[in-house]
C-alpha cells in the first residue's frame, strides 16, 4: 500500500509542472507537434535545476525557419499576453519582434509567470529562429534580467 501511495505521489508532482502554464494559448506549443519536429528545439527544466535563479519550471521552444509556424505561434503568445501585469515590447514592421511579459498568477499557486519571445527572423540579418520561454517562479524580473544579463 505504501508502495502504491509513493507512485501516486511521485507521479503527481512530476506532472504538475508540465501543466503549470494550463489555460494559456502556448501550453500547445509545449510536447506537442514540436517535440519531435527536426528544426526546433525543446527545454524543459524543474526542481533543484533552476532552484537558485528563483524558479520552478522553466520550458522554451527554439523554431529555425520560422516562416508560417511564427506568425502561429506571435498569435498565441499575443493571445496569451494581453492581460499581462508588466510588458515589454518591440515591433517590427508591425509584427512582434520582441516580448517579456509578467503575467497575473494564478490564485492556487501565487508564483510569477513569465514569457519571453524573440522571433530574430525579423531583425536585420539575422538567423530565422523563434524563441519562446515560460518561467514560473518566485524570482522578480529584475532577477531574471541579472540572470540573464550573465
Amino acid at each position: 500500500m505504501k508502495k502504491i501511495i509513493l507512485s501516486l505521489v511521485l507521479t503527481l508532482t512530476a506532472a504538475l509542472p508540465l501543466t503549470a502554464q494550463k489555460g494559456l494559448h502556448i501550453e500547445e506549443l509545449f510536447g506537442g507537434k514540436y517535440q519531435h519536429h527536426k528544426d526546433a528545439t525543446e527545454v524543459l527544466l524543474k526542481g533543484r535545476q533552476i532552484s537558485q535563479y528563483g524558479l520552478t519550471l522553466f520550458r522554451s521552444l527554439t523554431v529555425s525557419g520560422t516562416g508560417k509556424d511564427g506568425q502561429y505561434i506571435e498569435q498565441l503568445v499575443r493571445n496569451d499576453t494581453r492581460l499581462a501585469a508588466d510588458k515589454e515590447t518591440e515591433l517590427k514592421a508591425g509584427r512582434l519582434y520582441y516580448g517579456f511579459y509578467r503575467l497575473p498568477p494564478l490564485s492556487k499557486k501565487p508564483l510569477n509567470r513569465y514569457i519571453f519571445y524573440r522571433n530574430n527572423a525579423l531583425g536585420k540579418g539575422g538567423k530565422p529562429t523563434l524563441t519562446l520561454i515560460y518561467m514560473e517562479g518566485t524570482a522578480s524580473i529584475e532577477d531574471l534580467r541579472k540572470t540573464f544579463a550573465k
